[in-house]
């Protein structure tokens, strides 16, 4: 994944709060009782400006665990900020300042980078079908995926056709589906 993709956020919040400056205060005030004046209004957006971009030039210039956990919230504050506007904008069935850009950017930028960190951009065209459901049974679902997990978990990993065998070695028991006539699979047969 790319880290400057994180510096989106701060420019996805500092368009929010364009939007949000003309009108977010007497909203607020009438659902929230807070911010009280446009002075904490603004306090409180340079001093969340101030942390999204540290976080996001944290995770950006010295990546590591933490600093990248760091960046990725900011990623997830805006989903939820997101979240809340749609909320009460469709509770209270007025317009909540910020709900556009909200909407139209915060939702659109926090799926994309929590999309390009888990790798899900880059997987291959079967697994896209399963997530969209085109096609794949539940069978042939469970299939394809106990044939990639399984030699990943396996000792030494062994890539092989999973059988049930692996599954009993990990705890589970699983039977053999039942043919007329065909003796029933067991833990102690196994």
């Amino acid at each position: 994944m790319d880290l400057n993709i994180l510096w989106l956020v701060p420019v996805a919040y500092f368009i929010h709060i364009l939007e949000e400056t003309p009108r977010f205060v007497p909203w607020a005030t009438r659902y929230f009782s807070a911010p009280a004046t446009f002075g904490q209004f603004v306090l409180g957006n340079v001093i969340f400006m101030v942390y999204v971009i540290i976080s996001a030039g944290l995770a950006v210039f010295y990546p590591g665990e933490w600093t990248i956990v760091l960046g990725l919230a900011t990623a997830a504050w805006i989903f939820s900020n997101f979240l809340l506007h749609a909320f009460y904008t469709l509770y209270t069935g007025e317009y909540s300042p910020g709900v556009v850009t909200a909407s139209a950017i915060y939702a659109p930028v926090a799926v994309y980078i929590y999309t390009a960190f888990m790798g899900i951009l880059s997987m291959e065209d079967k697994w896209k079908l399963v997530i969209a459901d085109a096609g794949f049974g539940s069978e042939q679902y469970a299939a394809e995926f106990f044939r990639f997990i399984l030699p990943a978990i396996a000792p030494g990993g062994r890539a092989r056709a999973p059988d049930l065998r692996d599954f009993s070695a990990y705890g589970f028991a699983l039977p053999k589906p039942t043919v007329p006539g065909q003796k029933t699979a067991t833990r102690e047969n196994l």
